[in-house]
């Protein structure tokens, strides 16, 4: 008489409340996960550095040099968003010439 039966279970690692990566399945819904949040954290980042400038030049003292480099690090900021802003412009035209379903 047997008192303990075999079994044999079975996982299904495609889903994604099994597995985590499984959410990553192609590099479009990679791409719908990640870039939101790049797109949040640059912003922090340009926030955070504008006002890092603007606190360099309100304690400038009249400084031509702190004021140049105070001005120079608000630029940056801001081209750094530029250049965030343009890349999630040109990762959406490249999702629409290969026709990848991006809902983003």
């Amino acid at each position: 008489m047997q008192l303990i039966k075999t079994v044999y279970a079975q996982v299904d690692i495609m889903n994604p409340n099994v597995n985590p990566l499984a959410k990553f399945s192609t590099i479009a819904s990679f791409t719908n996960i990640i870039t939101p949040i790049m797109m949040v954290v640059a912003g922090l980042f340009t926030l955070s550095m504008l006002l890092m400038g603007a606190f360099k030049y309100l304690t400038s003292e009249g400084n031509p040099e702190k004021i140049t480099k105070a001005q120079s690090t608000m630029w940056y900021a801001v081209i750094g968003l530029f250049l965030v802003v343009a890349s999630f412009i040109i990762t959406k035209i490249i999702g629409f010439i290969f026709k990848v379903n991006m809902p983003l």
